[in-house]
């Protein structure tokens, strides 16, 4: 392979501490392979005298195969040299690893040094966040019941009403956040320094009023190029009335601005002093031309206006107090880290575990010596032997390692004479959510030039990947984006993309100039650029604005991939060295997030007949396949759960109808449904022969599965349900079996992983998963994509680096960057630490302390500088065409706003510019703007500024369109009728008529022929059928009132008094289960009612409510002796009957109708003449005549019903008054 210089002299430069910043597609993993290779070739170097570190475990094997082939190559070249055999046989031990895999070998091979068990486990991440969970619920249980003054005040902060989530949340962020630092206790302890302020400091001896003070030089910044425009403009357009008040604004943000040199007092109340005149016009003005003044003039003063409402409400006395008030709290906070802390290592210990995290502590533990402190680590014995050993240590990705890592590499390699080789590219450092550290590169990329001749930084810009133009592209944009001041990092000659070797000239190739493709999604609202900070509510909000526009996204897309293919592009392949015709997997849609996008667009290609792929990492738990199966194993856990249970007895596993389980589950009404399935097989049950034999069988199938889960491990019982259900061998003839397998496949794996952790059994397994889905975190779909699938792939950006595609679609450019962690309940700050809010419980007042208003502006900076690296390593991936695509609402507005520069000569946009960007698009947009291709934005912003060319040679070559979103919607990218009609339906177009129409409208226009019957319900109870037909002056209220709640729960009865139906209700339940064998005197009575309590079918304070004088009085009337001695007494008896509507409804036509009545007979008893019918009253209206007039309708029903059902006449018919006890004849 020809080498450049600059990677020749990376590949031979020796002695030196070495740091190679390697641009993307610059080789630099070549180059480092290359760099042992050469070193194992001239003898001075045995491969196990080197320790490489890579970035991850599929890295390190292709490093250990490049090394392999090219010993080998050598071997056959001069098979008899034993040096070259010996390296080959080193290999297989070689450090050649992760740092993880690196600091696993230290560990086990010093175990002796710590205190854990030879016999430890690497963890799961599943496995730990349950023990973490266990370890806070026992702290929290302890603080709560110790009622400690530090915790309550915790709690009293920052619980919310429904759980500790939110203080878990806390501690654990906290938590991890100390775990990337070398001394993570030291670390935390050191937190409180910062609210901990003595009497004589003041806040300016914080470092709070830096932080700020920088964000507002921006805002400042801005509003005087604001009004710096406006005074230039009065003094074009003539406008000299408008010149006085204009200069004055601008001579007021200039102090501003010179006040930031001040005191923070100072500061504010020079803001406050500030009065914005009113801006007066003589009449007759042209109000276009007054609004192209104000308009402008109104955001500086709401910019100034926002600035003093965030950060200076409070004086600086104030300031101070509120840090010093919270003080308490954070030392709690940081108390109840270390508690965590200490607790978890315990439960790791007992357990026999580990987790990543605690193998680079444990192994930095053993290379550090005990008189090592965070100020001043020094090696131990372990770590001088070490550094003896390995001649040279090569760190990959250098850009993405944390304080700890960084520790662990200081302590391994030599003191005495550098040998520090580490590469990577700090533009391409995209996980600080993990929490990386780029700093740590950036410190040597800035001191390692002029650090003296132990140390050099070479440059690796050649880009050996992509195509001239592109680069030409992706230099011409981050050169105005990415500068110091804004980003963390310039883009100059040294860090700009350099062309490699020409791609060799072909035929109906792609065209290298950039495609950008924005879309208007014609939406009415305001853009507004002076947020300070997003809610978690707009946030949640915007969110669900993008997901409503991307579908426009969607399509286009697919329409664009539809006219590459039509075109019959040629593209180069690198391993033939020729071009080729395109194919579906030389594309690649590239997403910010793909979470809830990627389905969209996938469902928009498969329905367009273009095969695609997402990997996505969540989704798994809605598949349908994997919760038919958990909702298997929820009801071999505990049958008695209606819903899993009617989704196996519903799902192909069973395959009962929807009318089938209704009918099974009015077997038994008032019970769960498993208990009206065992009477499925109960003789006299009315089902279908077929049913009950399914039924049976699964019944009989699930009480031997649960016999198994009592034996064997849930792996094993998954498996034996795969076998006798057949559903796994089921869904594989689905649509998508091959996945929907593999799915069941994943949980059967799951379950395996499950059981190698501490915790064992059915019943734990399902709470396991049932957490992961309450806190979110998804498991993704099973993958069954080889790389080689010809299919367009869709994937997060994280997931493409080190990948490059011939066709890159960057999509969702109009995202809003997501900015929440700046608005967490509490901020962690690396560096500055906590960011918390001043609680004031007894008022319900929290504000934002200064320490976290601060914060939040670095996070937010440096949430934005990840941004943009992520940007970075979207664009980079392409290898012969890039084509952006985003959408907006206002799109108008906002090109304007990316017009606003237009006019400047300096590379490098604004730094205000750059850091109040809030998507892709208003980098690339603003940048854009200032292209000579930009003209299309510029004409459709209609801006009046001219454009000059900036101060930077640049061929790049772009294409931009303005696409409406009507153009896309009227596109014709529909497949199939059914898809043409849906979308004429969601175009608000009229359908054409179908066949059936004239049926349709028929059925539609159907009325009753007796009219009558309109007002008659086809249902009623007794109860409900007594109130309508009651003479009372109650008639003209409505027939049947809304009840919100039919029955008020247990714990409000308790507490109030029992409304008259819940009374009627208690004294019906005691009549219903009074055993007529036992004791019926009034102590005999007593004491059956504290049997009832022990049952739980009355409650214990009910008792002293119930009338047991009516009730004693009852038993000893003549009418109650003789309910006590019958042979047959039926009590509570529900009944249901058809009676003739026209009975209770005279005007109805037709004499056929009925209505189905429903009602329950409190006592009805047999006698050898009749049957004696008995209704309980507690009304406390005893007036006889009264009475009877009320109830007599029911009553009569009651019996009309009872003849007719049981076949026998009722002899009488009594109502029995709790109240006084009087028993009243109804004949």
């Amino acid at each position: 392979m020809a080498w450049s210089k600059a990677q020749l002299k990376a590949i031979t430069t020796y002695n030196k501490n070495l740091l190679v910043a390697a641009a993307a597609g610059s080789g630099k993993t070549s180059v480092l392979v290359e760099r042992i290779i050469q070193r194992l070739l001239s003898g001075n170097c045995s491969i196990d005298e080197i320790l490489v570190v890579t970035f991850t475990n599929a890295a390190a094997a292709e490093m250990r195969e490049r090394i392999a082939l090219a010993i080998d190559a050598e071997l056959k070249k001069n098979p008899q040299s034993s040096n070259l055999e010996r390296q080959s046989v080193l290999l297989n031990t070689a450090s050649i690893s992760t740092m993880h895999s690196f600091c696993q070998t230290i560990i086990r091979q010093n175990f002796h040094l710590l205190d854990l068990d030879p016999k430890f486990r690497l963890a799961n991440q599943q496995e730990m966040n349950l023990l973490k969970r266990d370890v806070l619920e026992a702290i929290f249980e302890e603080g709560y019941e110790s009622k400690n003054a530090e915790f309550l005040s915790f709690v009293d902060a920052y619980a919310d009403e429904r759980s500790d989530e939110e203080m878990y949340g806390i501690l654990l962020k906290l938590y991890e956040f100390s775990r990337s630092q070398p001394y993570p206790e030291h670390w935390i302890e050191t937190l409180p320094e910062n609210f901990v302020l003595s009497e004589a400091m003041t806040v300016d001896d914080t470092p709070w009023p830096r932080i700020i003070k920088e964000q507002l030089n921006l805002v400042f910044e801005e509003c005087r190029v604001y009004c710096d425009e406006l005074v230039q403009m009065a003094q074009e357009l003539d406008c000299a009335f408008y010149l006085p008040v204009l200069q004055s604004d601008l001579d007021t943000i200039i102090q501003l601005q010179e006040l930031l040199q001040a005191d923070w007092e100072t500061l504010r109340n020079g803001l406050y002093a500030v009065k914005f005149a009113t801006l007066t016009a003589p009449r007759g003005t042209d109000v276009d031309l007054k609004t192209l003044f104000q308009k402008p003039r109104q955001q500086v003063k709401e910019k100034i206006k926002a600035i003093k409402e965030v950060y200076f409400m409070s004086d600086s006395m104030e300031l101070v107090e509120d840090l010093r008030e919270t003080a308490p709290l954070i030392q709690a906070i940081c108390d109840m880290t270390v508690a965590f802390a200490n607790g978890f290592a315990a439960a790791k210990r007992n357990k026999m575990v580990v987790d990543f995290s605690d193998l680079e502590h444990f192994a930095l533990q053993i290379l550090l010596d005990k008189e090592s402190t965070p100020q001043q680590m020094k090696p131990s014995v372990t770590a001088r032997n070490l550094q003896q050993k390995y001649v040279e240590v090569m760190v990959d990705e250098y850009q993405d390692t944390n304080g700890v890592q960084e520790a662990i590499l200081s302590l391994v390699r030599k003191s005495s004479r550098p040998n520090l080789f580490v590469v990577g590219d700090v533009k391409q450092s995209i996980y600080r959510f993990r929490l990386a550290d780029p700093e740590l590169f950036l410190k040597k990329y800035r001191e390692y030039p002029m650090a003296g001749s132990d140390f050099a930084r070479i440059d690796l810009a050649q880009n050996f990947r992509s195509r001239a133009g592109i680069l030409e592209a992706i230099n011409y944009i981050f050169a105005q984006v990415m500068s110091e001041k804004a980003m963390e990092l310039p883009y100059g000659a040294a860090e700009q993309l350099n062309p490699g070797p020409p791609y060799p000239e072909g035929e109906g190739t792609l065209d290298d100039s950039i495609e950008v493709d924005l879309i208007d999604r014609d939406e009415t609202g305001t853009f507004s650029e002076t947020e300070f900070a997003v809610s978690e509510t707009q946030a949640a909000e915007e969110e669900t604005e993008e997901l409503k526009g991307f579908p426009l996204e969607a399509r286009f897309i697919t329409s664009r991939i539809q006219k590459l293919m039509e075109e019959k592009k040629q593209v180069f392949d690198k391993a033939t060295k020729t071009y080729r015709p395109l194919e579906w997997r030389d594309i690649v849609i590239l997403l910010r997030s793909v979470k809830g996008k990627a389905n969209i667009l996938l469902e928009i290609l498969h329905a367009n007949n273009i095969p695609a792929y997402a990997a996505v990492d969540s989704g798994y738990f809605e598949e349908t396949e994997v919760r038919i199966m958990l909702a298997l194993l929820n009801i071999i856990d505990n049958p008695r759960q209606d819903i899993p249970l009617a989704s196996i007895l519903y799902s192909p596993i069973i395959g009962l109808s929807p009318v089938m389980l209704a009918k099974i589950k009015l077997l038994q009404p008032n019970d769960d449904l498993f208990a009206a399935l065992l009477l499925v097989n109960e003789p006299s049950t009315e089902i279908d022969r077929e049913v009950k034999e399914k039924v049976m069988k699964f019944v009989l199938q699930l009480s031997s599965w649960r016999n198994l889960a009592r034996c064997s491990s849930v792996p094993d019982l998954i498996w034996q349900l795969f076998r006798d259900t057949g559903y796994y061998d089921y869904v594989g003839g689905m649509p998508g079996g091959l996945l929907r397998q593999a799915n069941l496949r994943v949980l059967y794996d799951r379950a395996r992983e499950y059981e190698t952790t501490n915790f064992r059994g059915l019943f734990r397994f399902l709470r396991f998963v049932d957490k992961m889905k309450d806190t979110g975190t998804d498991l993704a779909v099973a993958r069954t994509l080889g790389e080689s699938e010809n299919v367009v792939r869709v994937m997060s950006i994280h997931k493409s680096k080190g990948l490059e595609f011939p066709v890159v679609i960057v999509a969702d450019l109009g995202k809003k960057f997501n900015l929440q962690d700046s608005s967490d309940t509490l901020l962690v700050h690396r560096k500055y630490g906590l960011g918390p809010f001043v609680s004031k419980p007894d008022i319900s007042l929290r504000y934002p302390t200064i320490a976290r208003q601060a914060i939040a502006c670095l996070m937010n900076r440096e949430s934005k500088a990840e941004e943009m690296r992520v940007l970075y390593v979207a664009l980079t991936r392409s290898r012969e065409k890039l084509i952006l695509v985003g959408s907006s609402t206002k799109l108008a507005d906002r090109a304007l706003n990316w017009c606003r520069n237009i006019d400047l000569t300096c590379p490098v946009l604004p730094t205000y510019t750059i850091a109040g960007a809030k998507t892709y698009l208003d980098w690339i947009g603003a940048a854009l703007a200032r292209h000579e291709d930009g003209k299309v934005l510029r004409d459709f912003a209609q801006t009046t500024k001219k454009r000059l060319n900036i101060v930077y040679e640049n061929h790049s070559r772009w294409e931009i369109h303005i696409i409406p979103a009507s153009d896309i919607q009227n596109q014709d990218v529909i497949s199939s009728e059914t898809e043409v009609l849906l979308a004429a339906v969601k175009a608000q177009q009229i359908l054409p008529g179908s066949p059936q129409q004239k049926w349709v409208e028929q059925v539609l226009n159907w009325q009753y022929p007796d009219k009558t019957m309109q007002e008659v319900p086809a249902k009623l109870s007794v109860t409900e059928m007594k109130r309508r037909f009651e003479v009372m002056d109650t008639q003209a209220l409505p027939l049947f009132k809304p009840k919100l709640i039919v029955t008020r729960p247990r714990f409000i009865q308790e507490q109030t008094q029992l409304t008259g139906a819940e009374y009627g209700t208690l004294m019906h339940g005691v009549m219903q289960h009074i055993d007529f064998c036992k004791d019926l005197s009034e102590n005999g009575l007593k004491l059956q009612l504290e049997s009832l309590v022990k049952k739980e079918m009355i409650l214990p304070k009910q008792i002293s409510l119930i009338d047991l004088a009516g009730v004693h009085k009852f038993f000893t009337s003549p009418l109650g002796q003789r309910m006590t001695v019958s042979t047959k007494v039926r009590r509570e008896l529900p009944f249901s009957i058809m009676l003739q509507a026209k009975k209770f409804y005279p005007d109805i036509l037709d004499e056929r109708e009925n209505i189905f009545v429903q009602g329950i007979i409190d006592v009805l008893f047999d006698e050898p003449d009749g049957m004696v019918l008995i209704d309980y009253k507690t009304d406390k209206n005893t007036q006889t005549e009264a009475v009877i007039n009320k109830y007599k309708l029911q009553i009569d029903l009651y019996s009309e019903a009872a003849e007719k059902i049981l076949k026998k006449d009722i002899k009488e018919k009594y109502l029995y008054l709790f109240h006084n006890g009087t028993v009243i004849p109804m004949d």
